[in-house]
This record gives C-alpha cells, structure tokens and sequence, in this order.
C-alpha cells in the first residue's frame, strides 16, 4: 500500500480546502494507495473541517514518516519544506489552483523550479504555469461538482437575483441598485456563510450574478450554480473560459462594471425557451465535471506515478 500525504492549515472552510479534501478521498478510493493527512498546530476543528469525519487518516507527526509520495496544494510547499520532507526524492503531486502561482510576488512561484507532477484545474492555469517555466509533467483535471445532479430543478425561484459578491462587496452592492426594480427580489451575499447556506441561496435564486476576482484559476461557485439550476451570469475571470460558455450554458461578460450589470439585466430578461436551454446544457457540463471523472483522471495518474516522476 503506498501512502500519499497531505499537509493542511485551516483557518475556515474555503473551495480550496474543499478541493483538496476531494483529492485526499479519490486516493483512498484508488486500489493500491491510502491517504495521510497532517495538520498544522493552530488548525480550527470546527464541524467546517471536512477531516473532522476522518480523524482516523490524521497524524500526529511526520518524524519517522516514509510517505509514497506527496500531496501539494498552495502553500504546502513551505510546510513540507519546513518538515524537512522535500529534502528526498519522494515524487511532489502539485495540485494548481491559480494562475496566479506564477507571479513573482507569490511563494508557490519560487517552488516552480522543484520537479513535480503539476495537476492543474483548468487549461488556463496549465498554459501559465507553462510558460513560466515549471519543471515536471504538466496534467490538466478540471475541477469536479460535488453536488448530487439527479434531484429535480426547482420550478420556483422565491429569488430573482443572487449577488454572490464576497470577493467584491462594494461592486455588489453597485449592481444590486443598479439592477433593483419594483418587485424584484434580489438577495446579496458580501459576507462568508456556510456552504450549505451558499449552496441553498444559488438553488433558490432564478439567476445568480458572480464576481469573482478579476483573475481565478477555475471558480468553481459557477460550476455549483449549473448544478443547482440558477442561471449563470459569471464575467471572465480566464480560468472559467472552458466551461462558463457565452450564450451555451450561461452569460461571461467582460470584467466590467457596466458589461456585468447589462449582462445580469439580459439574463433576468430573457425569454422563458432561451432560459431552459441554458440551464440545460448548463447542467450538461455540470455532469461532464462530475468528481467521478474528477476521481478517474486522477486515478490514473497515480497508476502511472513513477513514470510520470521520471520525466524531466
């Protein structure tokens, strides 16, 4: 059994926590590996932290600790480099989750020269870290939906329009007034809630306005909003540009105050046929990112482990 290990640091419950936690259980789903996780000392766990319902996998301490390989998300790099644990020629699973991480400000930046099997979330975030020069085999997994897709959409929307500005209070709260009307129902979220709350305001809302940093490496709430039947209004961020299709499966204005507000007034606008075929094939591409296929496409790179960590 080969044991792939994990670092965290959790403050609070955000997508990149989540997406790691879906990592860690797709090892333990493919035959032949198991999955370690270590924490750091100040970690918060409170009933957000997914690991809290794995305990079991959580160790204590790295000393004497021979891991197959190693998980690698964010700022891990300095934490297992701290751990003394990159000194070796252990193979480095490099999850990417940002086209940031190749600016030279960033710490993940620095680590790019370290050989690693980069798993990166989107093409956009493969053609960066690229083109900066990492070292190592390149693979691209976009992100999968955790959401179940087998329920039946909602008929009514109590919501006609949800804000989802946490990222950008003061542009959301911009494009509610702009975008208020009499009898519109428009719900803003400018501060952290639980998932679950999230979750169920996109579900209840007929079209759901994003704004996420002007620069993300995938933004999976979009991804979520398919799932959950809202219509999308998600203006370019690059890494959504493979699945946040312009008048396919949702609205992707210009990252533009004005081009946002007009976008969002089309989608509440739009006649009931165009809405139905969005939301359709919106929820088409919520299934083609199902974590299944999330969990196969990683599977299969961890059968192929020691050949890809031989490439150059």
């Amino acid at each position: 059994m080969r044991t792939i290990l994990f670092h965290r640091k959790y403050r609070r419950f955000h997508g990149g926590h989540l997406k790691v936690w879906h990592y860690f259980n797709h090892v333990l789903a493919t035959p032949g590996f198991d999955a370690r996780v270590y924490f750091d000392v100040n970690s918060s766990w409170d009933s957000s932290n997914p690991w809290t319902q794995a305990r079991e996998y959580v160790v204590e301490s790295t000393a004497d600790f021979a891991p197959a390989a190693l998980f690698v998300a964010g700022r891990d790099w300095q934490r297992f480099d701290a751990l003394g644990l990159l000194d070796g020629n252990v193979p480095i699973l490099n999850l990417i989750q940002h086209v940031r991480h190749t600016e030279e400000w960033s710490i993940q930046a620095r680590y790019l020269d370290r050989r690693a099997i980069r798993l990166c979330v989107s093409p956009e975030v493969a053609e960066a870290i690229v083109t900066a020069g990492s070292q190592g085999p390149v693979v691209v997994i976009p992100n999968g939906v955790d959401i179940p897709l087998d329920a039946e959409p909602v008929s009514r929307h109590p919501v006609d329009l949800l804000i989802a500005g946490l990222k950008h209070p003061v542009l959301a709260a911009r494009a509610a007034e702009a975008l208020a009307a009499p009898g519109r129902a428009i719900h803003v979220l400018t501060e952290h809630v639980p998932r679950e709350q999230f979750l169920a305001a996109m579900r209840e809302a007929r079209v759901a306005l994003f704004l996420p940093n002007e620069v993300e490496g995938f933004y999976l709430p979009a991804l979520e909003g398919m799932a959950l039947g809202t219509l999308v209004v998600c203006p370019d961020c690059v890494g959504n540009r493979s699945f946040v299709l312009p008048g396919v499966n949702a609205l992707r204005p210009a990252y533009d105050l004005a081009e946002i507000i007009a976008a969002a007034r089309s989608a509440l606008e739009l006649p009931k046929g165009e809405v139905e075929t969005l939301r359709a094939n919106a929820l088409e591409t919520a299934r083609s990112h199902s974590l299944d296929a999330e969990c196969e496409a990683f599977g299969r790179v961890l059968s192929n482990l020691y050949r890809l960590w031989a490439i150059p």
